[in-house]
């Protein structure tokens, strides 16, 4: 298992701001856990901004687990990645990010199957709230006979804005490749229920977008 916890924090007028690159070479039969966990902090006007960047490049039989992890304090992020999968290779992402106020962030998921039997889960689930924005953007390119699914879940609450943009190419005629993508409020009977457990509303909405990106 690989952590990377990398936080800014900003308690001035100018921009803080990381840039950073994790590469990973993925041997043969090799399996790996990566867990990225990005958050800002700090009371200062300049912004806080993080552009991550992580390349894959698995070898035979391999396994590749990720979980991508934003959910406070950042006010802008561009967050890349690339993977390359070869025969029998398996990449599984969760992707879990909570923008508010006028935060923005951009995922951008580019996944190559090259090998047979190699396979990909893209899994995202996010919450935009206040004026925040979101872009997810995820494309999956069959090269050879292999399985592919992307997964966009997503709750919008106030002014907050989400694109989703999933995408597909198959390359083989035995490419098996699918898209999910869903964005809406939530719903009001769980509110209901909650509240009339003793909740106020907010504390409702609180466990619900807890759950949500448990």
């Amino acid at each position: 298992m690989i952590v990377a916890g990398c936080g800014i924090d900003n308690c001035g007028e100018h921009d803080s701001q990381h840039d950073g690159v994790h590469r990973f070479y993925v041997g043969k039969n090799s399996h790996i856990k990566y867990v990225e966990k990005h958050y800002g902090s700090g009371d200062g006007s300049g912004k806080r901004i993080l552009n991550p960047q992580t390349e894959v490049y698995m070898e035979e039989d391999s396994t590749m687990e990720m979980e991508m992890e934003q959910i406070k304090g950042v006010d802008s992020t561009v967050r890349t990645t690339i993977a390359e999968l070869k025969e029998g290779a398996k990449l599984i992402v969760k992707e879990r990010l909570m923008t508010h106020g006028v935060q923005h962030a951009e995922s951008e998921y580019k996944v190559t199957l090259n090998g047979a039997n190699s396979t990909a889960d893209v899994v995202s689930r996010s919450v935009a709230r206040d004026n925040s924005s979101q872009t997810f953007n995820a494309r999956i390119t069959g090269n050879a006979p292999c399985n592919g699914h992307t997964e966009c879940d997503s709750i919008i609450m106030d002014n907050g804005k989400i694109l989703a943009i999933p995408s597909l190419e198959a390359n083989d005629v035995d490419a098996m490749l699918f898209h999910e993508a869903a964005i809406g409020k939530i719903a009001g009977d769980q509110l209901i229920k909650l509240m009339s457990l003793g909740l106020t509303e907010a504390e409702a909405e609180e466990q619900i977008i807890k759950g949500f990106l448990r």
